[in-house]
């Protein structure tokens, strides 16, 4: 069967008037979370694996996809998946540790920042977009090759 990834950046954050680490979403940031939920239900009922940011932005958007009625049956915090993270290793650790089912397809979702979702989208892809905040990228990985094909590249205003 096939697995896919989706790519998530958090929703719109609050300014840098404190640590980036503590920012939190805006009320707007939430809605655009929420937009991306109902997106995903219409793609996904259950990930295999939810790998996500430290970082309060990142776990409040992830917890709001959750929300949505979406189920998990394992999540993770991933320190590596932060604005300055190392693209290259998110990957190689993703990909590690993707178990193939045979009977039904496999999703995994990541919810990480700017710059770094772009960079791991290229690392997978060959192709580095510019996220909008919510955004949504949705790729077909191909397990042997360790690579991607990007299927969908979506903003909360393009969804639903």
């Amino acid at each position: 069967m096939a697995v896919y990834l989706y790519i998530v950046r958090h929703g719109e954050a609050e300014p840098m008037t404190k640590a980036d680490e503590l920012r939190e979403l805006t009320e707007h940031g939430k809605w655009e979370a929420k937009r991306t939920a109902l997106w995903l239900k219409t793609q996904v009922a259950n990930f295999d694996c939810v790998y996500a940011s430290p970082y309060i932005r990142a776990q409040q958007t992830k917890d709001i996809i959750l929300s949505q009625g979406i189920h998990s049956y394992n999540q993770e915090v991933v320190n590596e998946l932060t604005p300055e993270g190392d693209a290259k290793r998110v990957t190689d650790y993703v990909l590690a540790n993707i178990e193939v089912s045979e009977d039904k397809d496999t999703n995994i979702i990541c919810v990480s920042h700017m710059p770094l979702v772009s960079y791991f989208i290229g690392e997978l892809t060959g192709y580095t977009p510019i996220m909008a905040t919510a955004g949504v990228a949705k790729i077909k990985i191909d397990i042997d090759k360790w690579s991607g094909l990007l299927q969908t590249l979506l903003s909360p205003d393009q969804m639903l």
